[in-house]
């Protein structure tokens, strides 16, 4: 971000630029990762993409933010969670590298809604949520957001593969059936045996060691069951949550 004076008045950058230092800091020291790549690349961010686009990107690079349309969505670099989803796509780039498409592109979606959350929570305690982007989405309505790992269906989502959406829009639907893994970590954060910072480090782990470019939601349940217990111990009730939470949403 740069200013010829001492006063930079584009909400919108400063946005992008403060929260891509949060969650630089969260991923160094919960993890000791230094930036997207490990190795200090640089954080680029552009704001006011396109004229009113609803939509923030990792572009494989640098991350894209555009204005909302004031309707829909106000500058989506104002949401913490936007932020963090969109920067954890590139730490998934330079790890799992989880294809986008079907399965793996929705469990990469869903990687990125669960450490947006999770960073919500390490740095904006008081306000952290189950949902995504609701500090910018519909700011006519309030209490409203783009998803929900809480109840995915909320906003059109499934909660279960029973419910799994085949479809060939959106790469398989990769931003519908996130829902399923996005449940998953829901309940596995929640169960009163993990909690946020332990689910966080399980989820690093698996991303990091474990999954690849073409996992499925079953190589999920596997990838984090074995972090789980590589952490905590075999059998032991940080497993077993894990565990639990992939039956609740129908994969085995």
């Amino acid at each position: 971000i740069y200013s010829t004076t001492n006063v930079i008045s584009d909400k919108a950058a400063v946005d992008a630029h403060y929260y891509a230092g949060v969650v630089y800091d969260y991923f160094k020291n919960k993890f000791n990762r230094s930036g997207i790549d490990g190795n200090n690349m640089a954080m680029k961010s552009s704001v006011h993409y396109l004229k009113n686009w609803v939509n923030a990107q990792w572009t494989g690079t640098q991350m894209m933010y555009g204005d909302g349309d004031g309707v829909k969505a106000t500058a989506l670099s104002g949401s913490l969670d936007v932020v963090g989803h969109e920067m954890t796509h590139g730490v998934d780039q330079y790890e799992a590298n989880l294809t986008y498409r079907d399965q793996s592109g929705a469990l990469n979606e869903s990687l990125s809604d669960s450490f947006g959350t999770f960073i919500e929570f390490y740095a904006q305690p008081s306000k952290a949520d189950w949902l995504l982007g609701e500090d910018v989405w519909t700011p006519n309505t309030p209490g409203d957001a783009l998803r929900s790992m809480a109840n995915p269906t909320l906003y059109g989502q499934p909660d279960n593969m029973k419910n799994y959406v085949y479809t060939s829009d959106d790469n398989g639907g990769v931003h519908t059936n996130s829902g399923i893994p996005n449940k998953a970590c829901y309940l596995t954060a929640t169960n009163p045996s993990v909690g946020v910072q332990k689910a966080e480090q399980i989820y690093y782990r698996a991303l990091c060691n474990y999954l690849t470019s073409s996992s499925t939601f079953h190589d999920a349940r596997l990838a984090l069951a074995q972090s789980a217990e590589d952490l905590y111990g075999a059998n032991s009730s940080e497993y077993n949550a894990v565990i639990s939470a992939w039956d609740s949403v129908g994969v085995n």
